[in-house]
């Protein structure tokens, strides 16, 4: 969502009252969700691609903005569609990559979306990371049942918040969330005692 010209908020709100196709609309978008305006920033995106549908950052938002909300099904049905139809970019993969290790979707339909992801870039570390823990997980798993502690799960800073973390215990994505949790832990973007808090809670869910 790079753009030449540095658009102040209000600037962005007249261009895009005056025409809904704006191709600047994911930019205001990502304004009102860093400011928690669910709302807006849902609207925007949806009057936006209802005038331009092919808008692929518009796509990457209000998937984001799904997963965000907790509506973590509805971001994988909009990417998988536009994933199928070739209307894609690399983070509107790595996205859809990571809702389904969120959702433990089969890592065999998975990894042909990897494989679709390297022949844009072949040397990406993100697909060559989950290749490798792919292919460590069938070694592990070869003769037994994929336990869900086992469950390999990448996910990157983008959506990697305490919100997504409630999305998924709320939907009973204990495992996930744990991974979740931790990361935020580690790049200290929760208070301590909450991550302690949290940290006891998805252990007895675990253990329910």
């Amino acid at each position: 969502m790079n753009n030449d010209k540095q658009y102040t908020k209000s600037e962005l709100e007249s261009l895009f009252a005056n025409d809904f196709a704006c191709p600047m609309f994911p930019i205001l978008s990502e304004i009102y969700l860093k400011e928690n305006d669910f709302s807006r920033a849902r609207k925007v995106c949806e009057l936006g691609l209802k005038s331009d549908a092919t808008n692929i950052d518009g796509i990457y938002m209000l998937a984001k903005i799904d997963i965000l909300t907790d509506n973590i099904d509805k971001a994988e049905k909009l990417l998988k569609i536009n994933f199928e139809n070739d209307l894609f970019s690399i983070k509107t993969l790595k996205l859809l990559i990571e809702v389904r290790d969120a959702l433990n979707r089969s890592k065999k339909e998975t990894k042909k979306i990897i494989d679709r992801l390297l022949k844009i870039e072949a040397d990406d570390s993100f697909s060559h990371e989950w290749i490798h823990s792919y292919e460590q997980n069938k070694i592990n798993n070869q003769n037994i049942n994929i336990k869900h502690t086992d469950i390999t799960f990448n996910i990157s800073n983008d959506i990697a918040s305490f919100t997504f973390y409630n999305v998924l215990k709320t939907q009973k994505y204990y495992n996930q969330a744990k991974i979740v949790l931790n990361l935020l832990q580690s790049n200290k973007k929760i208070d301590p005692q909450i991550y302690k808090q949290e940290k006891e809670l998805i252990r007895e869910l675990l253990h329910s």
